[in-house]
This record gives C-alpha cells, sequence and structure tokens, in this order.
C-alpha cells in the first residue's frame, strides 16, 4: 500500500511469514510435509523476516497492509513459475493463510481499513490471544496438577500427547481437546506470526514484535497518513 487511506475486502486479507530462501521447489512427497500438500510448493533453509498482513496484488504478490513495502511472490499463490524463478536469498512469503474465518468469527465488516487492519494486528497476534481463546481453536489449558511431567521435563508430542507450552518456565500446557468453532489451523498461525515475549524473544532469537520488518529488506517504513 501507499498510505493508509484504503479499503480491503475481509476475504482478500492473509497472514504470512515473509522468509530470505536458498531455493524454492515443489514438494513431489506422497504425504504433507509441515502442511505443505504433494505438489504445492515449498521452501528450502530460509531466514525469518517477519510475519506480515497483506492482500494479493494483481500480480498475485503481496501488498503489504501495515507497511510500504515491496511486492514478494507468495508460495502457493503467485503463479508457480514466478516462484521458482526466485533468485537465491531474495524474499518470498510462505505459509500464507487466509483469516476471513476468524475476522468474520469476530464480526468485521467485509470492507476493511487501515485502522481495522492495526486492530486486528495488535488483538490477534499480540502472542497470547490463540493461549488465551485456547476454546475457540479446539483447545484446553491444562491445570497445573493435570501437567503430566518426568522430573521437571514436560511430556512432548514425540511421547505420544499432543502439547503446546508458551515456555518451559511458565508451564502453561494446553492440549487438543474438541472441535472448536473455528479451525485449529488459526491456534498455529496465531501462535507461528504473533509477537514473543522477552524470554522467548531472547532464548530463541525471536523479535518482540513479529510484524517489524528486517533490516535486510531495506529502508521500509510505516505506511504514511497521506
Amino acid at each position: 500500500m501507499e498510505n493508509r487511506k484504503y479499503t480491503v475486502n475481509r476475504s482478500d486479507v492473509y497472514v504470512g511469514a515473509v522468509v530470505r530462501t536458498n531455493m524454492v521447489f515443489r514438494h513431489e512427497g506422497a504425504q504433507s510435509f509441515y502442511g505443505v500438500q504433494p505438489g504445492q510448493l515449498i521452501t528450502g533453509s530460509y531466514r525469518l523476516y517477519r510475519s506480515m498482513l497483506f492482500v494479493p496484488d494483481s500480480n498475485a504478490q503481496s501488498n503489504d497492509l501495515l507497511y510500504k513495502s515491496p511486492s514478494y511472490p507468495i508460495l502457493n499463490i503467485t503463479d508457480d513459475r514466478t516462484c521458482l524463478d526466485v533468485k537465491k536469498n531474495n524474499p518470498v512469503i510462505t505459509d500464507a493463510i487466509n483469516l476471513d474465518e476468524l475476522l468474520a468469527y469476530f464480526g468485521y465488516q467485509e470492507e476493511l481499513t487501515y485502522q481495522d487492519l492495526a486492530k486486528i494486528r495488535a488483538t490477534f497476534f499480540n502472542g497470547t490471544f490463540a493461549k488465551n481463546h485456547c476454546e475457540l481453536f479446539g483447545y484446553r489449558e491444562l491445570p497445573k496438577e493435570e501437567i503430566p511431567c518426568y522430573g521437571d521435563k514436560i511430556m512432548t508430542e514425540q511421547e505420544g500427547l499432543e502439547y503446546c507450552y508458551e515456555s518451559r518456565w511458565s508451564r502453561r500446557v494446553f492440549e487438543r481437546a474438541h472441535q472448536g468453532p473455528l479451525s485449529s489451523i488459526y491456534w498455529k498461525v496465531l501462535e507461528e506470526r504473533g509477537d514473543n515475549d522477552f524470554q522467548d524473544a531472547l532464548l530463541n532469537h525471536k523479535k518482540t514484535d513479529a510484524f517489524l520488518p528486517d533490516k535486510e529488506e531495506g529502508h521500509i517504513k510505516k505506511l504514511s497518513l497521506f
């Protein structure tokens, strides 16, 4: 976007990850791989730059809704050939998820403004929204007395249980419990694309502001008023 004076359709709003990757290729396996279906595009090793709220532009590339930034190819939305031809270490957007179902559930109108998008970013991607509303996505938070541990070690999914937890220090543990009114994919995307608390940012080399442009992207500014 050029400035904040825009409107977009709710059904066109996505969130994704801006990454610098060494390659883009087609997943030829018979099974899904980290949510990527057979035949879809996937990246090789990559460096995460940031999260982005965007709508696809006329070329099906990203139109950033919060910053004035370049248009990046979007894996599995932009033409496959364009994505496959991306030069090594150029940015692309991966793991794009449409937010229409989530936003409609919370009463957002079909036409959204910059002010709406700023509120969406602050509300849903603050790093705690999914945890504090876990039942909407089919999870429940376990009381401390129900947390299964081996000494100080929380049991992991690989040990036969499906748990998500904020950190080993806070001991917030969540169990997949039922089918919620919203798709469980939103649990994953709000957790992965949202902000990080200071402790997690420090320990895992993440940003506290998940949407802040990376200096390697160049000089990217917030959208101006006019």
